[in-house]
């Protein structure tokens, strides 16, 4: 059969029909495929785009803070918060905001209509997660979820917030946790930190913000065109919070209940707690106080200026922010430093106190008008003579007692892990060359040797001068925080201040002067039936009002647990504003109904309290 016969070239045709058949296929797929990718590729992206993966944020909880019995003082609680999720910025879709949108959320949410306009613009714009209500209601939160359908970019979003179940109790010394703002997101940018993350702002809240502060998780979800949630990307476990470290504090509840118990009467003033076996701070009260809570639901501005700007200034922690004259508190400082450099002995008598000393000039007067008479130096820190201070300071000089200040840590931050402590003011002759261009003149000496003149302290110096003093001058480090959970090599730092190195006679006199204070002298408002107290009352001219009362003490004298200084604006005489203060608090933590109910605290009988400052 020859090459081109009829079944060959049938053949043939066949096969080039099916090649050619094949290659319109091809073509045709080719085509399609061109429409896809190209033709309608827009179109084919918009619908990938308006269904995505959005990763969503789990907030990790705050670690919680305890006193150091393991008692709750702050914590965590799960906060409804109404938010609105702008739509993805890529989506063809646009959420129309009407007035009737508008009106309809802000009756859910019982918000201003125009304060919702201004978030739902800024979140449109800026693609961000609105909170438009935080803490609401659950009675809220389940009338949003039954809008979800009619309200699109609406949800109800369920985080942790601070909790400070005492409410006032200790609000300065733990401070509070707010929101943070849009300036620090961008200077905290390279920190994780996220729109509507809390960030500590006072007190140990912000001293260990970092320790404090958790970890984020998330988890993927697939949203629709309208940015709503469709289901949860099941490619992977999400990845969990992971909360913050707790603290323990060096806070002792009971005491610090004691403590707030007895200043409520207060209207301006601080008080502060020390173990004297460690400087741990059991106890702090500022007043006026503040609630934490409110900041960790949220303030209105009206709210926040009566805060910041009222006269009053409840956000001012006064136990470390508040600088004050330490009146004859001082003296503490003055006949220790006289001691030591042996100008005088316990036994030493100098002029007669007859209720004035006359100095270059100048009439000094004494608190007692009528004077105290002869005393020895015991006697003096005992009924708190100013003319025996007045005739000690001249011999002492300025260069002594500045040093021995100093020694204590006086005129020094204490370094507590507290944040915006002031260091207060000891002056010396530097300072006074650069103050006046001339040297300090020697009659000022009268007035430091009494704790007034430019000598500024805070109550916490105070507390940690008492404690430092019932340790014969062994220095402390003052600190609020005991221990970090899950942190093993966590320790408190050293002293920054050196101590006070005196002989043993001198603290002696020192001692028994302090005790007699509280026994026999100014100070017998606190005095507790059956415990030795030693203290010593001080009263600070004002130059604004009123003189300021206070009073430093520890206890038992025999082995002190316990050191305590109250500064009371405004408020007249330390022997009698100040010192029952103090009894009422050492009666209710050593009486014999220690802490078992509430401490009766009466008006002081001023017919049995010897006054003086």
């Amino acid at each position: 059969m020859s090459p081109s016969s009829p079944a060959n070239r049938s053949r043939d045709q066949r096969f080039a029909l099916l090649a050619a058949l094949a290659l319109c296929g091809f073509l045709l797929i080719v085509a399609g495929l061109m429409r896809l990718q190209i033709g309608q590729h827009d179109y084919y992206q918009r619908l990938a785009q308006e269904n995505r993966v959005r990763p969503e944020v789990l907030r990790a909880p705050r670690g919680a803070i305890f006193d150091r019995t393991g008692l709750l003082l702050a914590d965590n609680y799960p906060s409804f918060n109404i938010v609105f999720r702008p739509t993805p910025a890529e989506s063809a879709q646009r959420m129309p905001v009407t007035s009737g949108w508008l009106a309809r959320v802000g009756q859910l949410v019982e918000g201003d209509t125009t304060r919702l306009k201004t978030l739902v613009a800024v979140a449109n714009a800026s693609g961000q997660t609105a909170v438009l209500r935080r803490g609401s209601p659950f009675a809220v939160a389940a009338a949003v979820e039954e809008s979800r359908s009619d309200l699109p970019g609406v949800e109800v979003m369920i985080e942790p917030i601070r909790h400070y179940p005492h409410g006032e109790l200790a609000s300065h010394l733990l401070g509070y946790a707010g929101e943070i703002g849009d300036q620090e997101l961008e200077e905290r940018a390279d920190q994780g930190y996220r729109p509507g993350d809390l960030v500590g702002r006072t007190g140990v809240e912000r001293s260990y913000e970092e320790v404090l502060r958790g970890r984020d998780g998330a988890e993927f979800v697939v949203v629709n065109a309208w940015g709503r949630r469709v289901a949860t990307l099941r490619e992977g476990p999400p990845l969990k919070p992971v909360p913050g470290h707790d603290l323990v504090l060096t806070l002792d509840l009971r005491v610090q209940q004691a403590m707030e118990e007895v200043m409520a009467g207060v209207d301006r003033g601080a008080a502060v707690a020390v173990d004297p076996r460690d400087g741990g701070i059991l106890a702090m009260v500022s007043r006026p106080a503040f609630d934490p809570n409110e900041f960790a639901r949220g303030l209105s501005v009206d709210r926040w200026n009566e805060l910041a700007q009222g006269g009053s200034n409840p956000l001012l922690n006064r136990a470390i922010q508040g600088a004050y004259p330490p009146g004859s508190t001082f003296k503490i400082v003055t006949m220790l430093a006289a001691l030591r450099a042996g100008v005088a002995t316990p036994a030493t008598r100098l002029k007669p106190c007859s209720g004035s000393y006359a100095f270059g000039g100048r009439v000094f007067g004494c608190w007692k008008r009528e004077g105290h008479g002869s005393l020895d130096f015991v006697e003096a820190i005992q009924h708190s003579c100013d003319v025996y201070f007045y005739q000690i300071g001249t011999r002492l000089g300025l260069p002594r007692l500045e040093a021995t200040a100093h020694a204590f840590g006086l005129g020094d931050r204490t370094g507590v892990d507290l944040p915006q402590e002031r260091k207060g003011l000891v002056p010396g002759e530097a300072w006074y060359q650069r103050r006046w261009g001339s040297h300090m003149r020697k009659g000022l000496l009268l007035n430091l040797a009494i704790g007034q003149g430019e000598l500024l302290v805070t109550p916490l110096q105070l507390a940690l001068l008492a404690a430092e003093v019932s340790r014969d001058g062994r220095p402390l480090r003052a600190h609020v925080v005991q221990a970090v959970r899950g942190v093993d090599d966590f320790r408190p730092g050293r002293p920054s201040q050196p101590g006070v190195d005196a002989d043993e006679t001198a603290w002696e006199a020192l001692h028994r002067g302090l005790e007699l204070v509280v026994s026999a002298g100014t100070g017998t408002a606190a005095r507790v039936p059956g415990l030795a107290v030693a203290g010593k009352t001080g009263t600070a001219q004002n130059p604004h009002g009123k003189d300021h009362a206070l009073f430093v003490c520890y206890a038992p004298v025999e082995k002190p647990t316990l050191a305590m200084a109250f500064v009371i604006e405004n408020s007249g005489h330390g022997g009698s504003v100040a010192a029952p203060l103090a009894g009422a608090v050492l009666r209710r933590v050593f009486g014999a109904d220690s802490l078992a109910r509430p401490p009766v605290v009466q008006a002081p009988d001023t017919s049995k309290v010897i006054r003086g400052d």
